[in-house]
């Protein structure tokens, strides 16, 4: 029997028994200390909790045995390498500053991320937010039309066409949710949110295109179309092209996550700057040659 079988086999072994065990001990017990050992290099431990919390997920689908054998092969290969990378690599200090500025970088981060749960303010007026738009506007550009709109495309031959005739005359928001339930049974597609704003380059393909153009299409347009295929009821309550100014609601996204991008900027300075004041007041800095 090789090698590669021969652990195979031998994680095999180890796989069924720490399965059995498994199913007899709690999560529990494996944190209080009786969590098996698979395999020990160096100086260093793989434990059986290792290896199931990084491939629970492809052992509930694949060959459990080969999963556990291949993790531990790579896990005793990564520190082979690495026992022979601190031999031969003697001088480590450029790998430790890079260690230690990476630890810093990650713990400000972790610190400012803190901040920012604890102490930003989330809430954003309408009036705010109307007021960023008309100071940025210029930067909110559009690539193509927008508009807000609903659409049908029904089946032919139509099922219970005076019941859809009398829901798309009554748009309101109990036949709106009506109509979504008959569109679920009976349409190839359906675009029900009134006050949601699409793009043509979204949409188009579910136009008929040869009744709509990107050009042709206005604000208060009630359409029905029919092929041989569908029939289609379209109507639009707003319509923007890219040679007019972009509505904020459109907008409001982004601008939300630019106001709140300004905030928390203004938060950590601050924040830095009362902690500098303070030690200064503490005399704990110390500014030399001066």
């Amino acid at each position: 029997m090789n090698e590669q079988r021969f652990l195979h086999f031998f994680y095999c072994y180890l796989f069924l028994g720490f399965s059995i065990i498994g199913c007899k001990q709690s999560e529990n017990s494996i944190q209080e200390g009786e969590d098996p050992v698979i395999i020990k290099y160096g100086g260093r431990t793989l434990y059986y909790s290792e290896v199931l919390e990084n491939t629970i997920s492809e052992i509930q689908s694949s060959d459990s045995a080969q999963i556990v054998t291949n993790y531990a092969e790579k896990w005793v290969k990564d520190q082979i390498m690495l026992n022979e990378a601190n031999k031969q690599i003697g001088n480590q200090k450029e790998i430790e500053l890079l260690t230690e500025t990476f630890r810093n970088e990650l713990l400000l981060l972790k610190f400012e991320e803190k901040l920012i749960r604890e102490k930003l303010d989330t809430l954003i007026s309408d009036q705010e937010l109307s007021e960023y738009y008309n100071s940025n506007k210029s930067r909110y550009k559009l690539e193509s039309t927008i508009f807000r709109f609903i659409f049908v495309k029904v089946n032919k031959p139509i099922s219970d066409s005076r019941n859809l005739e009398n829901l798309w005359k009554n748009l309101n928001n109990s036949n709106l949710q009506m109509l979504n339930l008959y569109c679920q049974n009976n349409a190839d597609i359906c675009f029900l949110n009134p006050a949601k704003w699409y793009k043509w380059d979204e949409v188009k393909q579910h136009l008929p295109s040869k009744n709509l153009t990107e050009n042709s299409i206005q604000a208060g347009i009630l359409r029905d179309f029919a092929d041989f295929n569908y029939a289609y009821k379209i109507k639009f309550f707003e319509v923007v092209h890219p040679n007019q100014d972009p509505p904020l609601s459109f907008f409001k996204d982004q601008a939300t996550q630019a106001i709140l991008h300004k905030r928390k900027i203004k938060l950590l300075d601050q924040f830095k700057s009362n902690l500098y004041e303070t030690e200064l007041k503490s005399k704990r800095i110390q500014f030399l040659n001066k």
